[in-house]
Order: structure tokens, then C-alpha cells, then sequence
């Protein structure tokens, strides 16, 4: 390759590009609340507004100051009755419940990004078997012609299960960008595969691109330089990409 041809920055998502995130989600919302909020459909990119998420009141008891329990307690008053789930010994040992209320997103954020935060960034499996290997050989064969970043939607409480996943399936990218909601991603990559509908359907400026993965929430979502593309590794030999990085066969 000639060294006066710039490289294009290429940005790959993570999320149903690498990372199966939507089997993850559905399995542990049916563990935490059951299949009925699960949507028919469930392989969907907006979880908060596909799935079921309620307002709920929740009750917490906080233990007492030591010098405010009784020295002695009768070891019976500690059985729980099975029909409150409190036993005697609870009034003696707790102050009186307080009432939390949550809001449908504030129990959407603590789902993703508190009780399952790990199983659903960390844990997810790749999107298919030898995926991991197809990457490899993808990037070996093109991280001449073309800069490889690693670009995802990530905050503060899912960026570090998002590593241990990208360490789980020995990531050779070199460059990882992870970006906010409100951040402009376009200052670092020239292109980006991915699958989100809402960078698909968005501004995206006059000098950038993207290449889109068919999924079934982006059938409808604008095209992008490649079509009828379902996986990273489809890209391989395809002329297209290769004439639009500048890759020349050694």
C-alpha cells in the first residue's frame, strides 16, 4: 500500500457485531421476572421500550444501633413465618421499613447495569461459534489497508465487563473508543460497522459512512456503503470493502 493513501479509521460495535447482548437480556429478564413482559419478538435493539418494565415500591429494613437491641433474644423468635417472611425477632433487630420507589427506567438501569450487569456486558457469547477466529483473520488480512477500532456505547458501570468480554475473545484491535449517548463518535472513525438503528437512522456526516449488519430491528434502517451484509466476516473478499479501504492482495 502506498504510504501517501491515508488509512480509513474503521470503527466495529460491539454489540450484535460481536457480542450476542440481546440473548443475554432475554434470558435474565425471564430469570428475574418472568417470560409475560418478554416482547414476541424478543430480538429487539430497544430493550426499555420492547420489554415490560413496571414502577415498583420496594421495602428495606436497616438494622439497628447495637445499643438499641435487646441483649437477649429467644434463638425461636428468629424462625421466619412463611407467610411474611419475617420472623419476632425483626421487630427487635430493625427500624421500621422504609419505602423505595422506583421508576420503570430506574428499574430498567438496575437490571442492565447493576444486578446483571456482568452476566449480560461480560458473560454474552459471542454471536456465533469461531466467530472469534473469523475476526482474527480479518483483521490480520486488512489492518494494513485500514485503522481498526473497537467503538461501542458503553457507561461507566457496563465498560468494565465490556473488557473482560473483548479479553474473553482475545480481541486483536488495538484502539478502543467507548462513547456516551450524548458523544460524538464521527471525530475518531470514517466508517462504522454496526447494527444500530439509531447511528443507521441518524446524522451522519457528509464524510463518514456506515456498514450495516442485517438484524431483524434494522431491516428498514437506511443501507449504508454495503448491503445484505449479516456478519463481520462477510466483509472478507468482498470487493467492495476492499476497493473502499484501498486493499491491495500481497
Amino acid at each position: 500500500m502506498s504510504e501517501n493513501i491515508k488509512k480509513l479509521r474503521i470503527g466495529i460495535d460491539i454489540n450484535e457485531v460481536l457480542r450476542a447482548r440481546c440473548l443475554q437480556i432475554n434470558r435474565f429478564y425471564a430469570e428475574e421476572f418472568g417470560e409475560e413482559g418478554i416482547p414476541e419478538n424478543w430480538y429487539v435493539f430497544d430493550v426499555f421500550k420492547n420489554y415490560k418494565w413496571s414502577d415498583t415500591i420496594e421495602y428495606t429494613k436497616d438494622l439497628k444501633e447495637p445499643e438499641d437491641c435487646p441483649e437477649h433474644i429467644n434463638p425461636i423468635d428468629y424462625q421466619v413465618d412463611e407467610t411474611t417472611g419475617e420472623a419476632p425477632a425483626d421487630f427487635a433487630l430493625f427500624k421500621p421499613k422504609k419505602e423505595n420507589r422506583l421508576t420503570a427506567k430506574e428499574m430498567y438501569n438496575r437490571f442492565m447495569y447493576e444486578d446483571y450487569v456482568f452476566e449480560i456486558h461480560a458473560s454474552a457469547p459471542i454471536m456465533y461459534r469461531g466467530m472469534d477466529l473469523h475476526v482474527k483473520n480479518f483483521y490480520e488480512k486488512y489492518k494494513n489497508s485500514a485503522e481498526f477500532v473497537i467503538v461501542s456505547k458503553e457507561n461507566e458501570f457496563s465498560t468494565p465487563s465490556t473488557l473482560f468480554f473483548l479479553s474473553k475473545m482475545m480481541c486483536r484491535f488495538p484502539k478502543y473508543i467507548f462513547y456516551k449517548n450524548d458523544e460524538n463518535i464521527w471525530d475518531s472513525i470514517d466508517i462504522l460497522v454496526t447494527t444500530d438503528p439509531d447511528i443507521l437512522d441518524g446524522i451522519i456526516p457528509e464524510d463518514k459512512n456506515v456498514i450495516k449488519l442485517i438484524r431483524p430491528y434494522n431491516e428498514e434502517c437506511n443501507k449504508g456503503l454495503i448491503s445484505d451484509i449479516l456478519q463481520l466476516n462477510d466483509l472478507s473478499e468482498n470487493g467492495e470493502f476492499e476497493k473502499i479501504i484501498n486493499y491491495i492482495k500481497q
